[in-house]
């Protein structure tokens, strides 16, 4: 394998799930590595790096991981997972990502009630990770109640994308 990981932040299982199904295709195509990230809330700054606040994985979440690590397999990719804490949500996708040395971060941003405010939050993602040199794949196409079926074309986009940060 790679130095290249792609890191994806869990959120809701059927988006994980169908996220993780299009980062083996692009792991196995590119020979990246793919790590899954639980992200870990903590009420204050000081409690950052504690066991204190490290919440073990749930028996739901359990599940879903064995599933989750059973789908890379099947793609024969190896699957590390992780728990990060954060005290700000996006800056510790952020920090995440440059601590754990990922090249592409796939996240969901969820839609709002407030207008322009996911179109912020993907745009505030987007410089903040092009600073660092990285990736953000939103996969804004990408809804829980469909199962992704990844095309050839966003493929090859990717691809493209993924190889630019590489080198």
């Amino acid at each position: 394998m790679s130095d290249s990981r792609l890191m994806i932040v869990m959120d809701e299982k059927s988006w994980t799930l169908a996220a993780l199904h299009f980062a083996c295709i692009m792991a196995r195509r590119e020979q990246l590595e793919v790590l899954l990230l639980k992200m870990v809330p903590v009420n204050h700054p000081l409690l950052l790096g504690t066991t204190i606040s490290l919440q073990d994985f749930s028996s739901n979440e359990m599940i879903a991981l064995a599933d989750m690590a059973a789908t890379a397999e099947d793609y024969g990719v190896c699957l590390q997972v992780q728990s990060f804490q954060y005290v700000s949500f996006w800056s510790g996708i952020v920090d995440a990502a440059g601590q754990l040395g990922a090249t592409a971060v796939i996240a969901y941003i969820p839609p709002s009630p407030v207008p322009y405010w996911q179109e912020l939050h993907r745009w505030l993602l987007r410089r903040l990770f092009n600073r660092q040199h990285k990736l953000l794949i939103t996969l804004d196409d990408l809804t829980p109640t469909l199962t992704w079926t990844s095309s050839r074309n966003l493929q090859d986009d990717l691809a493209f994308k993924l190889s630019q940060h590489m080198h």
